[in-house]
């Protein structure tokens, strides 16, 4: 059964409750769930799953409010928000974020409490344990990533008369991630028995781990032991078979929107499926009202067009040199489906070539290809990936290279193997044999790092992992700064490197929520707020 169709019959902690709040009070208007049979359970593990598709998470904050804003895209609504790094600790989507992460991991904490029962099938029951406590893992890497070391609460019955809760170091956190994510690791099932990506498998477990592994090896930990631990969770994943890239990139896309499963690509995606007009609850604002090609004809699709891609990421992708057109053609097919060179003008809307290289729109995701009608005009059924398997490629690749003085056998064949596909010549009728995707051999460290960097920005635009990646690298106020140099001497106005005008060394965390310090008098602030 897909998990999306799977039926709430408890939500727990709705509307304005959370977490923090279970903590300042004791509840009077519910009755905690027993989950003492495996369907209650399995109700139980769909409200923790729940949360990622909210507004508050994948619906809408993260790929768009926290996100939107890098080297390689930007949003055009000339607002001063958080989408261009305003905000304070009483910022709305900063604080619905945290009081989200929060009430899906007090939702595992009560699955965990009740799931270990002798009385229900072990087999049956492990697979629900080992996705709970993934999923409080990983809610705890978004918290760590975005607020840096939080309170650690991992029960579910909180002591109301302590509620004053101090953080837990940075470093303790991971731990605490490390530990529930390799405790379901053997627990959850493989991918090749699941029908979907909506399920966590133990393909999602391994991979998410060398993303975990890769974010300690960075900043700010800067342990870099760990880029071997990255390394040989994301080796799991392509050592198990499992797992191969769709030979065509858009292709991953228009499954989304036709809502086809493609697990061996897509190795965890966070599901929708709902709109406004059927009154659901399961859709995403990020594509239609904020992101896709600008559209306004609602048959094939709405879309404000207000996430725009980067003059330096079209530039990013390789130009055929022989083309004649204008801007040049490219041998990599990832550019003109990542930026669509076109807009839909008028109802109906009529295709018509932007020919503006700093106002091309995403194009990642296209409306067109959706199945369920009528379509909505300002969210979408479309499902979100959370890891790709190009994801564990590259991944294997960057640590490779940090783990040696160089790029090794293994690291290049690794990034070879993304570039092939984008270039076209994993598909069944290739382009001519002259096109080279491989990259030359003989780079330094130094040289086939910045290739990882470029890479990872042409295959995953869009997809919420720009300002993180750079965060762990390092690099992320500096980069900024210098892209906006950049930017304003190629053809930018100020509009479009608002965020990067913005930009602080405070940015590189979230502020911990005014609503979280009045309830916690043990927290303290972040830098700079």
């Amino acid at each position: 059964m897909k998990l999306k169709y799977f039926l709430l019959a408890i939500v727990i902690g709705a509307g304005s409750s959370s977490c923090e709040e279970f903590l300042d009070t004791k509840p009077t208007n519910f009755i905690a769930p027993t989950y003492e049979t495996l369907a209650e359970l399995e109700t139980g593990l769909a409200g923790v799953y729940d949360v990622l598709g909210s507004q508050a998470m994948y619906g809408d904050v993260i790929p768009y409010w926290l996100n939107v804003s890098t080297d390689i895209e930007y949003t055009n609504t000339g607002q001063l928000n958080t989408t261009v790094y305003i905000y304070t600790p009483a910022d709305v989507q900063v604080t619905n974020f945290w009081k989200t992460l929060y009430q899906g991991i007090y939702r595992a904490n009560l699955v965990l409490a009740r799931v270990d029962n002798p009385n229900l099938d072990e087999t049956a029951r492990n697979k629900i344990k080992g996705q709970a406590l993934f999923l409080r893992g990983y809610y705890y890497f978004l918290l760590a990533g975005n607020y840096g070391g939080v309170p650690l609460l991992l029960t579910d019955e909180p002591d109301i008369n302590n509620v004053d809760v101090p953080r837990a170091s940075l470093r303790e956190v991971y731990t605490q991630i490390v530990n529930d994510m390799t405790q379901a690791e053997p627990l959850v099932a493989e991918a090749a028995s699941l029908t979907g990506g909506g399920r966590i498998s133990r393909s999602a477990v391994q991979g998410v781990l060398a993303r975990v592994y890769l974010s300690m090896a960075g900043y700010p930990l800067n342990d870099t032991a760990q880029f071997e631990e990255a390394k040989k969770w994301a080796a799991k994943v392509r050592d198990s078979g499992m797992h191969e890239l769709n030979p065509d990139y858009s292709d991953i896309f228009i499954n989304y929107a036709k809502d086809e499963y493609d697990i061996k690509e897509s190795i965890w995606e966070v599901e929708f499926y709902g709109l406004l007009s059927n009154g659901s609850s399961e859709y995403t604002y990020y594509i239609g009202a904020r992101g896709g090609i600008r559209s306004a004809d609602t048959e094939i699709g709405y879309s404000g067009g207000s996430v725009l891609a980067t003059k330096w990421l079209f530039d990013l992708y390789e130009k055929d040199e022989t083309s004649t057109t204008t801007p040049l053609a490219s041998p990599d097919l990832r550019r003109d489906w990542n930026i669509a060179p076109f807009t839909y003008v008028g109802t109906p809307g009529v295709l018509t070539p932007n020919p503006d290289l700093w106002r091309r729109t995403m194009g990642k995701w296209r409306r067109e290809y959706e199945v369920q009608t009528p379509k909505d005009r300002v969210v979408s059924p479309q499902n979100f990936p959370i890891l790709r398997y190009s994801d564990i490629l590259l991944m294997i690749a960057e640590a490779e290279n940090a783990m040696h003085d160089g790029p090794t056998a293994e690291a290049y064949e690794a990034i070879n193997e993304v570039r092939r596909r984008a270039y076209g010549l994993k598909l069944p009728n290739p382009p001519a044999p002259d096109v080279i995707a491989d990259l030359p051999e003989g780079l330094s460290k130094d040289e086939f790092f910045q290739e990882i960097i470029n890479e990872r920005a042409r295959e995953f635009c869009f997809e919420a992992v720009r300002r993180p990646d750079y965060i762990r690298w390092g690099s992320f106020v500096t980069r900024m700064k210098e892209y906006k140099d950049w930017a304003l001497a190629n053809g930018a106005v100020a509009g479009h490197v608002l965020a990067q005008t913005n930009i602080s060394d405070r940015n590189l965390l979230l502020p911990i929520p005014t609503y979280e310090l009045s309830l916690n008098k043990a927290m303290t602030q972040n830098p700079g707020y």
